[in-house]
């Protein structure tokens, strides 16, 4: 009886997280976010010039306004911040910070941003996702270090 009783309690443990596995993915799907722009359009790998990523959020078919979104960088560079809330238009800007370019270290290639709603899941942690690639491209003029003013001919 104390055995039955074990997995009983075990089979409910299971239940109640495939439910709320259940519960957080539907939630997820009610989800929108969209990619409205990139500024500049042509990304350079220098620091000294950011890239503004702006995002539409809506839930539901309504703006999402109040909701976190989150941002992370698969790659080189950083973000200005890793959390910002849709405002009152249903946008959410962050800004990028490219790395700079560096022969044989730091080359041109693609960076990808991954954003996320974390108001959104309830109970496993499944929120809606959008992944934005960068494709950051060599600097015309190459201000900064290079690998010979580093460390010499």
């Amino acid at each position: 009886m104390k055995k039955i009783a074990k997995w009983l309690v075990l089979l409910a443990i299971v239940l109640l997280l495939l439910a709320g596995t259940v519960f957080d993915y539907c939630r997820s799907q009610t989800v929108s976010i969209e990619l409205v722009s990139i500024s500049p359009e042509t990304v350079l790998a220098d620091s000294s010039i950011p890239v503004d990523i702006t995002l539409r959020v809506s839930k539901r078919g309504q703006l999402a306004v109040g909701d976190d979104i989150a941002a992370l960088v698969e790659g080189k560079g950083s973000m200005s911040g890793n959390k910002a809330r849709v405002d009152e238009n249903g946008l959410v800007t962050f800004r990028y910070y490219p790395y700079n370019y560096l022969e044989g270290v730091n080359e041109p290639g693609t960076v990808t941003l991954v954003f996320r709603n974390v108001s959104d899941s309830v109970f496993i942690g499944i929120p809606k996702r959008i992944r934005v690639d960068l494709n950051v491209e060599k600097p015309e003029s190459l201000g900064g270090d290079t690998m010979d003013s580093l460390f010499g001919k």
